[in-house]
C-alpha cells in the first residue's frame, strides 16, 4: 500500500461516526439546536448528551459550548428540505417542541441515519432511531388536541387570559387554532411550565418567552359570577346515576383539572 493510500485509510477511520464522551451545551433555541447538529456532523460524533442551561449539572464528561450561529443554522435547516424532503423537515421541526429531556440527542441520531440512507428514512417507523420521533409527535398531537378543548379563559380588564401546564411546548401549535377561533378578541395563553405567552392584541399575535413567572390578577366580581354559573351548569348536566370516574379521567386526565374552572374544586 502506498503512503498516500495509508493516509487516506487513516483519515476515513478518523472521520467514522462515533459516540463521543462529550456534552453539548446550547441556548435551547431551535437555531441553537441546528448548530449542535452542525457540530455533530462536522466532528462525526454523537455526543453523550445535549443540554440547555436549565438542564446543566455536574458531569465527569467535558462540556462543549455550542454558540448559536444564524448562518450555520440556516445552512443545516435548508439541507433538511433539499436532501431529506418536506416530511422530515416537518417532523424534526415539530418534535423539537417535545418536552422529552433527550429530544435533541434522539433528533441528532435520527438525522445521521437519515442523511446516510436518504429521504425514505422517515418512513422506517420501526427503526430504533426513527420510532422515538413518532412517539414525540404522538405526545405533541395528543396534547394539542386536548388543550384545544380544555383551555379555560377568564376576563381580565377586557382581555381573555388562560393558564396551562403542558408537558410539551405547544403554544406555537395552539396559535393557529385560537387565533382563528377568536380573531376579534384580545387574549393571552400563559404556559406556566415553559414560561411563555401566546398574546393576541389588536389582531396581531406573538409568542413571548418570559424571564420570570407571570401572576394573573384575580378575576373580577362579574367574572366570578360567570364562573359560578358555568360550574352550576357543569354539575347540573351530569347524570349522577351514571357517574363513571374512570371514564371521566380517560377523556379528561386529572393533570388538566387545576386549570379548568369547573374541575378546580375536585383537584
Amino acid at each position: 500500500m502506498s503512503g498516500e493510500g495509508a493516509v487516506n485509510v487513516q483519515v476515513q477511520k478518523a472521520r467514522k461516526l462515533h459516540d463521543a464522551d462529550v456534552v453539548y451545551l446550547y441556548d435551547s433555541s431551535f437555531e441553537g439546536f441546528l448548530c449542535c447538529v452542525f457540530e455533530s456532523f462536522a466532528q462525526h460524533e454523537i455526543p453523550f448528551a445535549v443540554w440547555t442551561p436549565q438542564q446543566e449539572t455536574s458531569t465527569l464528561y467535558p462540556v462543549k459550548d455550542i454558540p448559536t450561529d444564524h448562518a450555520k443554522a440556516q445552512r443545516v435547516f435548508a439541507s433538511f428540505g433539499r436532501k431529506l424532503g418536506p416530511e422530515t423537515e416537518y417532523l424534526v421541526s415539530r418534535d423539537f417542541l417535545s418536552g422529552r429531556e433527550d429530544k435533541e440527542l434522539l433528533l441528532i441520531r435520527f438525522l445521521h441515519l437519515a442523511f446516510a440512507l436518504g429521504p425514505g428514512t422517515v418512513k422506517r417507523t420501526g427503526h430504533p432511531d426513527v420510532a422515538p420521533l413518532y412517539e414525540m409527535k404522538k405526545s405533541l398531537d395528543w396534547e394539542v388536541d386536548k388543550f384545544q378543548g380544555f383551555v379555560r379563559f377568564e376576563e381580565h380588564d377586557g382581555m381573555l387570559g388562560a393558564v396551562i401546564h403542558p408537558k410539551n411546548y405547544i403554544l406555537p401549535l395552539l396559535r393557529p387554532h385560537f387565533c382563528g377561533r377568536f380573531p376579534e378578541e384580545n387574549f393571552m395563553i400563559y404556559d406556566a411550565v415553559h414560561q411563555a405567552v401566546l398574546l393576541q392584541e389588536d389582531h396581531k399575535a406573538r409568542l413571548m418567552e418570559l424571564a420570570a413567572p407571570l401572576e394573573l390578577p384575580p378575576p373580577s366580581e362579574r367574572e366570578q359570577q360567570f364562573q359560578a354559573l358555568w360550574k352550576q351548569f357543569y354539575q347540573t348536566l351530569e347524570i349522577k346515576a351514571r357517574h363513571n370516574e374512570k371514564c371521566r379521567m380517560t377523556h379528561c386526565p386529572k393533570r388538566f383539572w387545576a386549570d379548568m374552572v369547573e374541575m378546580k374544586d375536585e383537584f
